[in-house]
Protein backbone atom coordinates (compact mmCIF):
# COMPACT_ATOMS: atom_id res chain seq x y z
CA UNK A 1 0.00 0.00 0.00
CA UNK A 2 2.76 2.33 1.13
CA UNK A 3 4.48 1.45 -2.34
CA UNK A 4 1.56 2.70 -4.62
CA UNK A 5 0.88 5.87 -2.39
CA UNK A 6 4.63 6.69 -3.42
CA UNK A 7 4.01 6.07 -6.25
CA UNK A 8 1.26 8.20 -7.09
CA UNK A 9 2.69 11.06 -5.10
CA UNK A 10 5.83 10.44 -7.82
CA UNK A 11 3.25 10.73 -10.38
CA UNK A 12 0.88 13.61 -9.64
CA UNK A 13 3.99 15.54 -8.71
CA UNK A 14 5.69 14.92 -12.28
CA UNK A 15 2.66 15.61 -13.87
CA UNK A 16 2.10 19.05 -11.81
CA UNK A 17 5.61 20.57 -13.17
CA UNK A 18 5.31 19.80 -16.55
CA UNK A 19 4.62 16.94 -19.53
CA UNK A 20 7.45 18.68 -21.99
CA UNK A 21 10.75 19.11 -19.25
CA UNK A 22 12.47 16.31 -17.47
CA UNK A 23 14.73 16.00 -14.31
CA UNK A 24 18.67 15.89 -15.39
CA UNK A 25 19.84 12.34 -16.32
CA UNK A 26 22.17 10.85 -13.48
CA UNK A 27 22.07 13.34 -10.83
CA UNK A 28 24.74 13.14 -7.74
CA UNK A 29 23.85 12.85 -4.38
CA UNK A 30 23.58 16.40 -3.71
CA UNK A 31 20.85 17.01 -6.57
CA UNK A 32 19.20 13.66 -5.72
CA UNK A 33 18.56 14.84 -2.31
CA UNK A 34 16.99 18.58 -3.58
CA UNK A 35 14.92 16.69 -6.33
CA UNK A 36 13.76 15.10 -2.72
CA UNK A 37 13.25 17.87 -1.09
CA UNK A 38 10.99 19.39 -3.58
CA UNK A 39 9.09 16.64 -4.33
CA UNK A 40 8.56 16.79 -0.32
CA UNK A 41 8.17 20.39 -0.18
CA UNK A 42 4.32 22.26 -1.26
CA UNK A 43 6.21 25.10 -3.02
CA UNK A 44 4.03 28.29 -4.21
CA UNK A 45 6.70 28.35 -7.00
CA UNK A 46 7.17 25.43 -9.59
CA UNK A 47 10.85 24.41 -10.94
CA UNK A 48 11.67 26.72 -14.20
CA UNK A 49 12.43 24.75 -17.31
CA UNK A 50 15.16 25.71 -18.71
CA UNK A 51 15.61 26.33 -22.73
CA UNK A 52 17.04 22.47 -22.69
CA UNK A 53 13.67 21.03 -21.06
CA UNK A 54 15.25 20.37 -17.90
CA UNK A 55 14.15 21.37 -14.48
CA UNK A 56 16.52 23.92 -13.31
CA UNK A 57 17.95 21.84 -10.71
CA UNK A 58 21.50 20.69 -11.37
CA UNK A 59 25.30 21.44 -10.90
CA UNK A 60 26.45 24.33 -12.86
CA UNK A 61 30.53 24.97 -12.84
CA UNK A 62 32.24 24.01 -9.79
CA UNK A 63 30.59 23.42 -6.56
CA UNK A 64 27.45 25.42 -7.59
CA UNK A 65 24.03 23.88 -7.13
CA UNK A 66 20.89 26.07 -9.20
CA UNK A 67 17.53 25.76 -8.54
CA UNK A 68 15.49 28.19 -10.10
CA UNK A 69 11.88 28.58 -9.48
CA UNK A 70 9.36 30.08 -11.58
CA UNK A 71 5.66 31.65 -10.29
CA UNK A 72 2.96 34.08 -11.65
CA UNK A 73 2.79 31.43 -14.46
CA UNK A 74 -1.14 30.25 -13.51
CA UNK A 75 -2.49 33.88 -12.09
CA UNK A 76 -0.48 35.47 -15.14
CA UNK A 77 -1.42 39.04 -12.71
CA UNK A 78 0.50 41.81 -13.80
CA UNK A 79 4.03 42.47 -12.18
CA UNK A 80 3.32 45.74 -9.78
CA UNK A 81 5.33 46.34 -7.29
CA UNK A 82 3.06 44.76 -5.03
CA UNK A 83 2.58 41.49 -6.71
CA UNK A 84 6.38 41.40 -7.28
CA UNK A 85 6.97 42.07 -3.33
CA UNK A 86 4.89 39.01 -2.87
CA UNK A 87 5.92 36.70 -5.24
CA UNK A 88 9.43 37.69 -3.29
CA UNK A 89 8.14 36.72 0.16
CA UNK A 90 6.83 33.57 -1.39
CA UNK A 91 10.29 32.59 -2.97
CA UNK A 92 12.24 33.34 0.17
CA UNK A 93 9.49 30.53 1.69
CA UNK A 94 10.05 28.24 -0.58
CA UNK A 95 13.92 28.46 -0.83
CA UNK A 96 13.64 27.48 3.08
CA UNK A 97 12.33 24.63 1.83
CA UNK A 98 14.76 23.54 -0.36
CA UNK A 99 17.96 23.65 2.12
CA UNK A 100 19.24 20.28 2.55
CA UNK A 101 19.73 19.47 6.55
CA UNK A 102 20.39 15.87 6.79
CA UNK A 103 23.16 15.22 4.54
CA UNK A 104 25.19 12.26 5.71
CA UNK A 105 28.52 13.05 7.64
CA UNK A 106 30.50 11.23 4.83
CA UNK A 107 29.22 13.38 1.88
CA UNK A 108 29.43 16.38 3.70
CA UNK A 109 32.83 17.35 2.62
CA UNK A 110 31.76 17.52 -0.72
CA UNK A 111 28.32 19.20 -0.76
CA UNK A 112 28.51 21.99 -2.35
CA UNK A 113 29.89 25.44 -1.73
CA UNK A 114 26.61 28.04 -2.64
CA UNK A 115 23.07 27.13 -3.14
CA UNK A 116 21.79 29.41 -6.28
CA UNK A 117 18.14 29.84 -6.63
CA UNK A 118 17.04 31.94 -9.16
CA UNK A 119 13.33 33.57 -8.70
CA UNK A 120 11.41 33.55 -12.60
CA UNK A 121 8.49 35.20 -13.13
CA UNK A 122 5.86 35.61 -15.87
CA UNK A 123 5.44 38.76 -16.90
CA UNK A 124 1.50 39.04 -18.80
CA UNK A 125 2.27 42.51 -20.32
CA UNK A 126 5.12 40.76 -22.14
CA UNK A 127 3.89 37.66 -22.30
CA UNK A 128 7.38 36.01 -21.62
CA UNK A 129 9.07 35.17 -18.27
CA UNK A 130 11.70 36.90 -16.98
CA UNK A 131 14.63 36.00 -13.96
CA UNK A 132 14.23 38.90 -11.43
CA UNK A 133 16.22 37.62 -8.52
CA UNK A 134 19.19 35.75 -7.71
CA UNK A 135 19.71 34.34 -4.10
CA UNK A 136 23.17 32.84 -3.24
CA UNK A 137 24.31 30.45 0.24
CA UNK A 138 27.48 30.44 1.10
CA UNK A 139 27.50 26.71 2.91
CA UNK A 140 30.87 27.49 3.80
CA UNK A 141 30.64 30.31 6.21
CA UNK A 142 28.93 30.11 9.90
CA UNK A 143 25.21 29.65 9.33
CA UNK A 144 25.62 30.31 6.17
CA UNK A 145 26.08 33.99 3.84
CA UNK A 146 23.52 35.10 1.85
CA UNK A 147 24.57 37.14 -1.46
CA UNK A 148 21.71 38.63 -3.25
CA UNK A 149 21.20 39.87 -6.38
CA UNK A 150 18.56 41.35 -8.76
CA UNK A 151 18.48 41.27 -12.63
CA UNK A 152 20.00 44.28 -13.90
CA UNK A 153 18.76 44.61 -17.40
CA UNK A 154 14.98 44.62 -15.83
CA UNK A 155 15.64 46.83 -13.05
CA UNK A 156 17.88 49.36 -14.93
CA UNK A 157 14.58 50.27 -16.81
CA UNK A 158 12.28 50.94 -13.34
CA UNK A 159 14.20 54.30 -12.53
CA UNK A 160 17.07 55.40 -9.83
CA UNK A 161 14.20 55.25 -6.84
CA UNK A 162 13.77 51.56 -7.16
CA UNK A 163 17.78 50.56 -7.74
CA UNK A 164 18.52 52.96 -4.82
CA UNK A 165 15.72 50.64 -2.64
CA UNK A 166 17.25 47.43 -3.86
CA UNK A 167 20.78 48.31 -2.86
CA UNK A 168 19.27 49.79 0.60
CA UNK A 169 18.05 46.31 0.78
CA UNK A 170 21.10 44.73 0.15
CA UNK A 171 20.73 43.55 -3.11
CA UNK A 172 23.28 44.44 -5.87
CA UNK A 173 23.11 44.23 -9.39
CA UNK A 174 23.88 41.22 -11.93
CA UNK A 175 24.36 40.24 -15.16
CA UNK A 176 24.54 36.81 -14.73
CA UNK A 177 21.04 35.47 -16.10
CA UNK A 178 20.43 32.21 -17.03
CA UNK A 179 17.07 30.81 -19.13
Amino acid sequence: MKKIIILLVLLVTGISFSDTCKWIKNPNIYVTKEIELINKSHLKGNIYCDVEHDFMTYYVGIDNLEVGLVYNTYERKELTYENIFRILIDFENDIAKLIPKNIPKKDEPKKPRYYTFRLYTYDAAKKDTFMLFKYILDTKKIDGDWKTYYNNEIFSKTGEKMLKTLKDSGYSPTEDIMY
